[in-house]
């Protein structure tokens, strides 16, 4: 890895001259703590300025209502230490809970609130009367940090994140036309492990693009079209993953059932590939869309004649089906522009939401029921030992178990917390022991000072390494305790060293107790969500109480989890986790129930078709999936089908109208059944 970058290096003299110039100042106004100023600088500081000006106004906030919570609850339990100790506690599990519902960059906002009250009220139990100057120094130091991080981040050299934000959405959109491509040019009987690795990919963009898009809109007016335009991108988008993987799942099993493809359709698929690799040259897609409508229409007269049997036409009209459908998404995707530029300046459609995020609400509780448990045992350790220097031990267990809540296994993330803290401990007694007294002015100081975290914030500007340079460089000016006078007590530092470790190993220890949890563990909790949610949108189906609207809601609340499942799969994988390895066969079997029912309900019932068995049959099974996720679809589910497919077909060859519900129910048994074959009559 190259540490030494332009951009790198850039962000590091920012991020030093921020600091200096906020400790400078905060000595200038004799604030009480300095050294909060300067740690507030980096933490604060981000390699683009609206990550800047976004977490800074976050961090004003959750500072506030820290604060706000420690005034109002100081005076009624101070005089009662373990009363005290599970106020705090509490309200520290309470903003974790909230903030774990939230899953883009204002989450930072509740998370804060937690430990700052931990920070501003454990710091003066022993003289009470200090508590309101105490929480505004707080507040008046970090306003410092704010002011000048922002500032400097925002008028030198300022690094714009609009570039990165239309990248991400380019990339997602080209990683998707390579695999479409890939698939159509390499057809394969199995699926393939690199076409899995560029799913997993995508399934990561979304939550990528939507912290991009918080932060973003702190650019102002000059990134407003863009985030408007992105965000109408990404609502499209989203819906690549489950239509690749449609294309990807006939294609192989029209392979395994050596079905040649017929002339006009290898041409139609000639002129998709070119348009695919160069859509912007390719001109309109109409003339490519009428052709393949076209198509389709072809197959059903090929069909009708008895030219091409069922499982073969079927096949083939869902593969024009689905490359449509990628189509559609690509041209909402490139014309999104014109569009967005059309809209009135009022409509903002990155307030619009189509459904409720999935929150797993039993690993946000363990989550907050941890973190009160580790800051509590730590009050306990503190108020039993008398140790005047007990008191950050809580602090630095809340704020090590906030900054990794949201991990499915924070326990390697506290191990490097740890490992990050003995460092700064180590160059806080060199700085205090040898440098620091040399030190006898202000210039002095920041000669001493600037090398190092010159060099920490290089390490900061890197993703693999920002938190661990984060935790060094904001723990070494806190355990320096550096005041007015330049003059650091060792013992002191070694003290709260001692306080921190004791911390953050019982952090370590509760965490491995009652949080470890394996990736695939929370993969299993949102899959189980997502049958749960298919069981309740099959019902709906099956009592006519479904719409579009409620079947666009339902594909994108079940996106959202495959999202969350495909990674997680990929870091601890775990044979037959779902269904085809995801939700996305969850997805198509709850479209396919609604598309061949509720689309064709008086249609079939004309034609004396009845479904009533075949939704029954369905609704069990999914019953049995919410007991064993594991569990196959069963033989009665298959007769059913295969029953109602053959008394279906026949009278489809002589009503053609009646095609579009057969084909959806081939769906249904083709994302249950893959390896079944077309049905035949009993002897």
């Amino acid at each position: 890895m190259k540490w030494l970058t332009k951009n790198a290096f850039l962000f590091s003299v920012k991020t030093c001259i921020a600091a200096f110039l906020a400790l400078y100042i905060a000595l200038k106004l004799n604030l009480d703590k300095p050294a909060w100023s300067l740690t507030s600088v980096f933490i604060i500081s981000q390699l683009y300025s609206a990550s800047t000006l976004s977490k800074s106004v976050f961090r004003l906030m959750g500072t506030l209502l820290g604060g706000a919570f420690i005034f109002f609850i100081y005076p009624i339990t101070v005089l009662y230490p373990l009363l005290f100790s599970v106020s705090v506690s509490l309200w520290i599990a309470f903003c974790l809970y909230l903030s774990l519902h939230d899953r883009t960059p204002k989450s930072y906002v509740f998370m804060l609130a937690g430990y700052s009250a931990a920070i501003m009220g454990f710091a003066d139990v022993d003289s009470p009367l200090e508590i309101t100057y105490t929480v505004i120094s707080r507040i008046e130091e970090i306003t410092v940090a704010i002011v000048c991080s922002t500032l400097v981040h925002m008028i030198i050299f300022p690094v714009r994140m609009s570039t990165l934000l239309e990248m991400s959405v380019n990339n997602w959109f080209e990683s998707a036309k390579k695999l479409c491509s890939e698939m159509l040019t390499r057809v394969s009987k199995e699926k393939s492990l690199e076409n899995e690795h560029i799913m997993i990919q995508m399934a990561n963009y979304p939550l990528n693009v939507e912290a991009l898009i918080t932060h973003c809109v702190y650019e102002g007016d000059s990134a407003r079209t863009l985030i408007r335009m992105v965000t109408v991108q990404y609502q499209h988008l989203s819906y690549l993953i489950p239509t690749l993987t449609a294309i990807e799942k006939r294609l192989i099993l029209l392979s395994e059932h050596g079905v040649s493809f017929p002339d006009f359709i290898a041409e139609t698929f000639s002129h998709f590939l070119v348009w695919v690799n160069n859509p912007e040259q390719f001109g309109s897609t109409d003339v490519l869309v009428e052709e393949m409508v076209a198509s389709q229409e072809r197959i059903k007269a090929l069909y009708a004649s008895g030219e091409m049997n069922a499982e073969e036409g079927l096949l083939l009209t869902g593969l024009v089906e689905r490359l449509q459908n990628f189509i559609r998404i690509a041209h909402a995707y490139l014309g999104v522009k014109e569009k967005v530029n059309a809209l009135n300046d009022e409509r903002n459609p990155a307030k619009f939401t189509l459904f409720k995020k999935h929150a797993d609400k039993g690993l946000i509780f363990l989550s907050s029921l941890t973190i009160f448990i580790v800051t509590m045992l730590c009050c306990l350790f503190w108020i039993g030992t008398g140790w005047k220097h007990g008191g950050t031990a809580p602090v630095m267990a809340a704020i090590a178990c906030s900054f990794f809540a949201a991990h499915d296994s924070p326990i390697a993330s506290l191990q490097v917390f740890l490992k990050a803290v003995i460092i700064a401990i180590a160059a806080s007694l060199i700085y205090t022991l040898v440098l620091i007294p040399w030190a006898t002015s202000f210039e002095a100081l920041v000669i001493c000072l600037a090398p190092g975290l010159l060099a920490l914030g290089m390490v900061i500007a890197k993703p693999a390494s920002n938190i661990f340079g984060l935790i060094i460089a904001t723990q070494i000016p806190s355990f320096m305790g550096m005041s007015h006078d330049f003059r650091p007590d060792p013992l002191s530092i070694i003290n709260s060293a001692i306080s921190t470790v004791v911390g953050i190993l019982i952090a370590v220890l509760v965490t491995a107790i009652i949080r470890n949890k394996r990736p695939s563990w929370t993969a299993k909790r949102a899959l189980r969500k997502g049958i749960k949610d298919l069981l309740q949108f099959t019902q709906a189906v099956k009592m006519n109480k479904s719409s579009l609207l409620g079947r666009q809601q339902y594909v994108a609340g079940m996106l959202d989890k495959v999202n969350i499942i495909l990674p997680r799969i990929k870091v601890d994988p775990i044979p037959n986790v779902a269904l085809g390895g995801n939700l996305i066969t969850e997805i198509w079997l709850g479209v396919s129930v609604f598309d061949f029912y509720a689309r064709h309900e008086e249609l079939l019932r004309s034609n004396g078709i009845d479904t009533d068995a075949l939704l029954f049959e369905i609704n069990n099974y999914i019953k049995q999936r919410l007991k064993n996720i594991y569990a196959a679809p069963p033989q009665s589910l298959l007769t059913e089908l295969n029953l109602l497919l053959l008394k279906l077909e026949p009278v489809c060859r002589t009503d053609m109208h009646l095609f579009m519900p057969l084909f959806y129910l081939f769906n249904i048994r083709m994302w249950l059944y893959s390896s079944e074959r077309w049905p035949t009559l009993p002897a």
